[in-house]
């Protein structure tokens, strides 16, 4: 069995199980809104953020501005595309155990979702290059992903009693839904700069409702308020690495383990333009049966509005087949979200993470451990919403191992683990204390583009 089949029947499966969601979701009604978490934040702005870093950068806190990876894929810069040395296929799933708190309230929720797939390849094979046994100046890779942007899943009852004729009323909110980015990159390299670009078109929906009830009457008759949304958008990435030898090649030009470099990353995306098409239900419902009355109704109203731009540095210093440290600073111009279906502010964002990767014994060939790669990172990051007054933040730290396996072709490829724990909230209201657990593999071929030359 060929790792080159492999590749293409767990492509295809990974490509099912992201379709299954949305045809389910294609399929609900009106009534039925099932939040697959429960994140009472995610009501607000396009709904909680997800990070886009793979498994293997998730461990290290999220860093990859300035990473280059030849056996991993990495999209947080679109330049680093251009190191890859074998086609890879990424999948990755996670989940999540949160436990909420606001003074004396209390609750848990557990929560899980398939978080990437990626496929991306070197257009130079990596078996034709050492063939040629002579050092390149250019070098090209490119790929494409698909990964959730934003997650959105609340479920919220709350009880107000009034004043002294104690009238109870039940507010009941509910959401579901999010959105994804699909993306497509390519990075060039020439001699020690690298230089890299991704266009990517954002999707997805969510559902809002709101239903209100007069507990204290009877008989009385209960309202719901649901609004679906629909994001569209395209979306701009740029990206730079520079590399920084500090020891020099041997007589073959190769660099070997233990060689020093500094790597220096860049990335910037333009703001963009959002398209959003919306519907409003507004009923009274019966208590005496599932008849309702409308009261309103908006069908297919499309609005615009505006994504932020987004400005990202790293650092990376590494020794070549031993040990990395990473660095970097994110900032998102929150400021400048407009979205005209759900117009609320937001605030500027920051982004600071640290990380780093040690591989015991790279050149190990009867322990598997020695030559598995060991991660650890902290991260702290501003969130765009507010409450009360006060910012969101997120804070926390990760751990990960990348756990090496050869494919029948001979090729390395890795299961990656990471494991995040964290505190999303604010000082004074609502916090979300969690435990993420990711798991990914990263299924690499050498034989794509393999050109035979025969004497």
């Amino acid at each position: 069995m060929s790792s080159s089949w492999m590749i293409k029947t767990a492509l295809i499966a990974a490509v099912l199980v992201l379709w299954m969601p949305w045809t389910a979701s294609a399929q609900t009604t009106t009534a039925q809104i099932l939040p697959k978490q429960n994140s009472p934040y995610s009501r607000f702005g396009l709904g909680d953020l997800l990070s886009t870093s793979l498994v293997s950068q998730t461990g290290m806190g999220g860093v990859g501005i300035a990473m280059r990876d030849g056996s991993h894929t990495n999209w947080l810069n679109p330049a680093s595309l251009s190191s890859l040395e074998v086609t890879g296929l990424e999948v990755a799933v996670s989940a999540k155990y949160s436990a909420l708190s606001d003074g004396d309230k209390k609750d848990a929720a557990y929560s899980g979702n398939l978080r990437h797939l990626s496929l991306a390849f070197p257009l130079n094979n990596s078996i034709n290059r050492a063939l040629e046994r002579k050092k390149r100046n250019f070098d090209w890779g490119m790929g494409f992903h698909l990964n959730p942007y934003t997650e959105v899943g609340y479920n919220i009852q709350n009880v107000e009693i009034r004043g002294e004729t104690l009238e109870q009323i039940t507010t009941n909110l509910k959401g579901a839904g999010g959105t994804y980015k699909l993306g497509f990159g390519n990075g060039i390299r020439f001699k020690n700069i690298s230089l890299g670009a991704e266009i990517q078109s954002l999707f997805g929906k969510s559902t809002n409702s709101r239903s209100v009830s007069l507990d204290s009457i009877a008989l009385a008759y209960s309202t719901d308020l649901q609004d679906d949304i629909s994001y569209r958008g395209t979306i701009f990435k740029l990206g730079a690495q520079y590399l920084l030898h500090f020891d020099k090649p041997n007589e073959k030009g190769i660099y070997t383990i233990g060689d020093r470099s500094l790597i220096l990353g860049l990335t910037y995306t333009p703001n963009a333009n959002l398209t959003s098409t919306s519907s409003r239900l507004y009923r009274r419902i019966s208590p005496l049966s599932s008849t309702a009355d409308t009261i309103s109704y908006e069908s297919d109203i499309e609005r615009g509005g505006t994504l932020p731009s987004e400005l990202g540095f790293g650092v990376t210093y590494e020794s070549l087949g031993k040990l990395r440290i990473s660095a970097e600073y994110i900032q998102t111009r929150w400021n400048e979200y407009q979205n005209e279906a759900k117009a609320e502010p937001l605030s500027d964002a920051r982004r600071v993470a640290f990380g780093l990767e040690y591989i015991p014994n790279v050149q190990s060939y009867n322990n598997n451990w020695q030559r598995a790669r060991y991660r650890f990172g902290v991260f702290h990051a501003e969130d765009p919403r507010s409450s009360n007054g006060q910012q969101l933040t997120n804070y926390g730290l990760s751990l990960g191992v990348g756990i090496p396996i050869v494919l029948p072709r001979q090729t390395m490829s890795f299961v990656n683990l990471a494991l995040e724990a964290g505190r999303f909230g604010t000082k004074d209201g609502l916090n979300e204390t969690y435990v993420q657990f990711h798991f990914g593999f990263t299924l690499n071929d050498s034989s794509w583009f393999f050109k035979q030359k025969f004497n």
